[in-house]
């Protein structure tokens, strides 16, 4: 059975990556396996200044669950395996990290779509997915 990870992050195109994979892998038996990735507690900066770790972190996992909770219903009745999993660091590195552990056979993701001249200025995670895996990576918009 092969296993796909989805990474979704509770926007539009996140939640249309989970119809693709479906549609294009879930004639056969096949894990979905859905990840959300939360930044470092680090990377928020002020807030950690007003906001008690515990009440952070309390939040982090309620907005992770509440992703994962939206992405799994969206499989739901579909004749597919869901496994949920959250992850916390630089969401490419999570994200191409996660697939080779759980020795996934691809990467379905959506994407921001923001553009070349903010990719260039930003950065895109769906280009440094593409740069850090061997593995197939299907972007949907």
């Amino acid at each position: 059975m092969p296993d796909i990870l989805i990474a979704v992050d509770g926007s539009k195109n996140s939640m249309r990556a989970i119809d693709y994979a479906i549609q294009h892998f879930g004639s056969a038996p096949v894990t979905l396996h859905l990840l959300t990735v939360e930044p470092p507690l680090d990377d928020y900066g002020m807030i950690r200044a007003y906001l008690p770790k515990r009440e952070h972190v309390k939040a982090m996992r309620a907005r992770a669950a509440g992703i994962l909770e939206q992405a799994a219903a969206r499989a739901r009745g579909k004749n597919v395996t869901c496994r949920t999993h959250v992850a916390i660091g630089d969401v490419a590195s999570a994200i191409v990290d996660t697939a080779r552990r759980l020795k996934c056979s691809a990467i379905v993701m959506g994407t921001r779509g923001m553009g070349p001249l903010k990719d260039l200025i930003l950065g895109s995670v769906a280009s440094k997915v593409l740069h850090l895996t061997h593995l197939p990576v299907t972007l949907v918009k």
